[in-house]
Parts: structure tokens; sequence; C-alpha cells
């Protein structure tokens, strides 16, 4: 499987590296390659995306499977309100 980091995801990434430094960046690359591996291991959470929690952290990653990529929408803090996530959720 190819992972592939959205235009949203990719800020995301990099808002995260800015402000919490690379030990987080280093978690969350472990866990797209947890998901590049097995793709169809973290939940359906909305609609067509599935979500992986990134294990020592607050984040999670927000991904859909078209073929053989997976397409990574969004990487988000999940200490916010509830309807924060689903509303960005829902302009996909």
């Amino acid at each position: 499987m190819e992972v592939v980091l959205l235009q949203s995801a990719q800020a995301d990434l990099l808002e995260i590296f800015s402000r919490y430094g690379e030990a987080s960046y280093r978690l969350i690359d472990s866990a797209l390659e947890r998901i590049r591996t097995m793709p169809d291991l973290a939940p359906v959470y909305h609609s067509h995306f599935r979500r992986k929690l990134v294990p020592g952290t607050p984040f999670g990653i927000f991904y859909s499977v078209v073929g053989t990529r997976v397409m990574v929408s969004f990487i988000m803090d999940l200490r916010q309100d509830p309807e924060a996530i689903e509303r960005r959720l829902s302009r996909r």
C-alpha cells in the first residue's frame, strides 16, 4: 500500500511538528507505517474515514483506503471539541 498525505494532512503534520517536536512526529510516522501495512485494522469512524489513534500522543489519523492507496486526510488533536472534529470531517 502507498500512503498519500493530502494537503490538509501535510499542513496538520507541519503544525504538530512545530508545536510538539520531533518525538510526536516520529510516533505519527510509526503509526502511518502501521496503517500502510494493515490499512483495514483501524475502525471506520465517520462516513468513509477510518481513525487510527497514535499511541503515546493525543492525535488521531483520519484516512480512507482507495484501491492500493491510503489517503490520509487529517491528523488531529483529539482533545478538542468532538463537534469540531465532526465538522472538519463533514467538509470532505
